[in-house]
């Protein structure tokens, strides 16, 4: 059986260029709900520097010293997956058709220059949950820790965990197998991170 992983950004442990949307911006689940149909965000993206201090994390403007300016799963403001060109490249060329994504292109200014990343967004809520074995907040669908059935997952290649909620349409919380794990590291992509999820 092959394995499937959590797919993250990887941050360094003090200094990270990390994206920001604009103060004041809406809420996650305000704006996932204004972007349907819209696949060009209708705002930018700036970057800072942010470095952990004894006092907590420091914003900076001046990037200077950072080593990887730009990473392939960009840190953001937003907590949403921000994925370079290449990325979404590899991603898009080993999905099955059955994942029903689209993107949002996001524009990312830093350095003195503006490079375009890209947000994937779920347009169904994918049956992929091992209903026993997942563990949710009593009451409701929202999930604390997932456990995937091997038989519902085996058709993606990337997936998420489903919710009624219109948060699971835009989510960090995006699951690879294992060929397309290898695919992103053999590309020695920048700033990505894999943890083991449980399937059976």
């Amino acid at each position: 059986m092959n394995n499937y992983f959590l797919l993250s950004a990887k941050t360094p442990s003090k200094q990270v260029a990390s994206a920001f949307a604009p103060k004041g911006i809406k809420l996650n689940h305000e704006l996932i709900k204004e972007l349907e149909g819209i696949h060009d965000l209708p705002f930018e993206f700036n970057l800072f520097k942010l470095t952990l201090t004894k006092n907590g994390l420091v914003e900076d403007t001046n990037l200077y010293g950072l080593k990887n300016i730009w990473r392939d799963y960009q840190p953001n403001s937003l907590a949403w997956p921000l994925f370079s060109k290449k990325m979404k490249t590899i991603i898009d060329d080993s999905l099955t058709g059955q994942e029903d994504i689209d993107w949002i292109s996001a524009r990312v200014n830093g350095n003195n220059e503006q490079k375009i990343y890209y947000i994937p967004r779920f347009n169904k809520s994918l049956n992929v949950l091992d209903m026993e074995n997942t563990m949710f907040v009593e009451g409701t669908d929202h999930v604390i820790i997932p456990t995937f059935s091997i038989s519902k997952i085996i058709n993606y290649n990337l997936f998420h965990i489903p919710s009624s909620s219109i948060l699971s349409k835009i989510t960090h919380r995006i699951y690879v197998n294992e060929t397309l794990k290898m695919q992103l590291l053999e590309e020695k992509l920048i700033g990505i991170d894999f943890s083991i999820a449980k399937v059976v």
